[in-house]
């Protein structure tokens, strides 16, 4: 009744098994959902769908024991005569043991292994560890066994835990390098396309939808939904000009530590002004205040053609519900194509450090908030939001705050 654990399957096939998984869940996408869908998202999900949750065992229970008929045939103790039964009454023991995880993997075997087994009923969620015996039940010898057991168990776990953490640890670079791979693909068929210089139809047969396949795992990661549209490229602006955008605003932190006097009583427009100076030095007047853009008016807005590169909100510190408007008010500015973007904070109040402790968790409570990137400094931190009209259309939005002075040095 029961089966031997950890024999029947190698464990390290089927790690290769599900690094196929991945791959087919990759080429199964459609080519235009492929091409429009968050690569970080589309990434989180292909992880979740094939990697394995080994089971953690929970508290075991015992049922009342029971009456049963036990085959002896093959005791020599309890030895029969020609034609006689070989089955005597005796007692049944269930001890049951919940657990969580992948109930496959109990048959899985490990890099390391013995050529003894241990044995139980492998359920849904649980294991059963039964032990019959003959006669009078003995307590000491039901005790002992299941102990001898447990542990042999909870040793092949400790085993294919470690085989399993190996897989792990670098199946997400493995999985974000099949999408590179599998865009980068795409995208050179499409140019070859171009360059041919036939004119181009859509295919009218091309896959418009991406069916999931597998089994749900927990914690459950959705696939990214991605409304119906061709891929388009675009340009965007590289990280390095960002990066660099975001040092002449940082910058401007020393210009206030040497003349505070200047900003004492400035308001956001009078304070959005100095920054306009800073960045209009460097971007041959291309950086505007107050410009219409998209469903309102942006503080900060640098243009490159018809094109919108870099968009910031200049707000002084008015609490943690103020913070949260302006971010709603940065993203409804924001044009689907829209990418780069900050918000400066700039602080009157009297505890800096008291602002700064809750900026974090404040940021991460929006309704569009994806993931922090990186904290840059004490002051800065870089996030990861979605366009409030597409998941998939990622944006970063750069947190940067001020302490602007309340009196001459």
């Amino acid at each position: 009744m029961s089966d031997a654990l950890f024999a029947k399957y190698d464990l390290s096939s089927v790690l290769g098994h599900h690094h196929g998984m991945a791959q087919k869940e990759i080429d199964s996408c459609a080519e235009d959902y492929f091409l429009n869908a968050s690569e970080t998202d589309l990434t989180a999900y292909v992880v979740s769908k094939v990697s394995i949750e080994v089971p953690q065992l929970g508290d075991a229970y015992m049922l009342e024991p029971t009456e049963v008929e036990v085959d002896v045939g093959h005791d020599p103790m309890w030895g029969r005569g020609y034609g006689q039964s070989t089955k005597v009454k005796g007692c049944r023991v269930e001890v049951r043991i919940p657990f969580t995880g992948d109930p496959d993997l109990f048959f899985c075997r490990p890099s390391t292994f013995t050529f003894s087994p241990p044995h139980a009923r492998v359920g849904k969620n649980q294991l059963v560890l039964i032990h019959d015996q003959p006669g009078q039940l003995n307590p000491e010898q039901v005790k002992t066994n299941y102990e001898q057991t447990i542990k042999q168990i909870r040793e092949y776990l400790q085993r294919v835990e470690a085989d399993c953490s190996k897989f792990h640890s670098v199946l997400e670079a493995q999985v974000r390098q099949m999408l590179t791979t599998r865009k980068n693909r795409i995208l050179q068929y499409r140019q070859a396309g171009v360059n041919i210089g036939i004119p181009l139809k859509r295919r009218i047969d091309a896959t418009q939808t991406y069916a999931v396949r597998g089994v749900v795992r927990k914690p459950q990661i959705l696939r990214p939904v991605v409304k119906d549209k061709a891929f388009a490229p675009e340009p965007t602006l590289v990280e390095s000009e960002y990066e660099h955008i975001l040092g002449i605003i940082r910058s401007m932190v020393s210009v206030m530590e040497r003349s505070p006097r200047e900003f004492i009583h400035l308001g956001e427009e009078g304070l959005r002004s100095h920054f306009l100076v800073q960045l209009n030095g460097q971007y041959q007047g291309r950086a505007t205040g107050e410009t219409f853009n998209y469903n309102g008016k942006t503080d900060i807005l640098i243009r490159e053609g018809d094109r919108n590169v870099f968009i910031a909100e200049c707000k002084i510190w008015k609490g943690e519900g103020e913070l949260l408007k302006a971010i709603d008010q940065i993203l409804s500015y924001l044009h689907w194509r829209d990418t780069k973007t900050a918000l400066m904070v700039f602080n009157r109040n009297k505890s800096f450090s008291d602002v700064l402790a809750k900026i974090e968790h404040v940021v991460q409570s929006h309704k569009c908030y994806k993931r922090v990137i990186k904290k840059v400094s004490e002051t800065e931190w870089r996030f990861v939001f979605h366009n409030p009209d597409d998941l998939n259309r990622e944006l970063q939005l750069a947190v940067m705050l001020f302490d602007i002075p309340k009196e001459a040095a």
